[in-house]
């Protein structure tokens, strides 16, 4: 079965998608920089009765950064497939640390596509935050126009990855629960909410 190499898997996606790869049977590595003061929540599943992390197919935890280049040259090298979720993600954290965003978002990405090789699949997380103010449903045909440095890098490295043949999502807004669980979403945010304040302050209503 092929090795996967998660980046930003100890993350609010990865750290529920892992599980679901090592279930599957696929032999997981994950690369993610455990910034988080709940990062090692995302590594507390059990699969089979058993912590994720003394999992057969599990192959371990690199604590590190997509922008150290020869970091993520040997982690690529050693894997068949790469899912990229490694980010600074959302448009409040990107507006409060533009350049930490353009160097993790799109120059973390191109370290990982200066170190594959042709015979490697990546894949590409993404956002829907690419297509910017929208009239209707959008496709994969809609124009993009980013309106945020999250939006702007995020399509960049989509582009770079498309351009070497990856695949990119464009997720729309990920909610609920997870073992590394995020209160800065606001489907999330608003529940939180409702349930210990009893209310909660609807604002930029448009």
């Amino acid at each position: 079965m092929n090795r996967v190499l998660v980046t930003g898997g100890a993350g609010f996606v990865g750290s529920s998608l892992v599980p679901t790869l090592l279930e599957k049977g696929y032999r997981v590595e994950i690369l993610d920089k455990m910034i988080h003061e709940n990062s090692y929540a995302g590594l507390s599943s059990y699969i089979e009765g058993r912590n994720m992390m003394s999992h057969p197919n599990f192959y371990g935890l690199t604590k590190g950064d997509v922008r150290d280049k020869n970091l993520v040259s040997d982690s690529v090298k050693k894997n068949d497939i790469i899912i990229h979720l490694a980010a600074i993600v959302g448009a409040p954290a990107c507006k409060q640390n533009p350049e930490l965003a353009r160097s993790v978002n799109v120059g973390g990405t191109n370290n990982i596509l200066e170190s594959i090789s042709g015979n490697q699949m990546i894949i590409n997380a993404s956002t829907g935050s690419n297509y910017g103010a929208v009239d209707g449903i959008c496709t994969e045909n809609t124009p993009l126009n980013p309106r945020s440095v999250y939006g702007e890098t995020k399509t960049q490295s989509e582009k770079d990855i498309m351009e070497s043949g990856g695949l990119a999502y464009r997720f729309a807004t990920a909610f609920g629960v997870a073992p590394r669980y995020r209160m800065d979403l606001l489907p999330n945010d608003f529940t939180y909410k409702l349930i210990h304040d009893r209310f909660v302050d609807v604002f930029e209503s448009n």
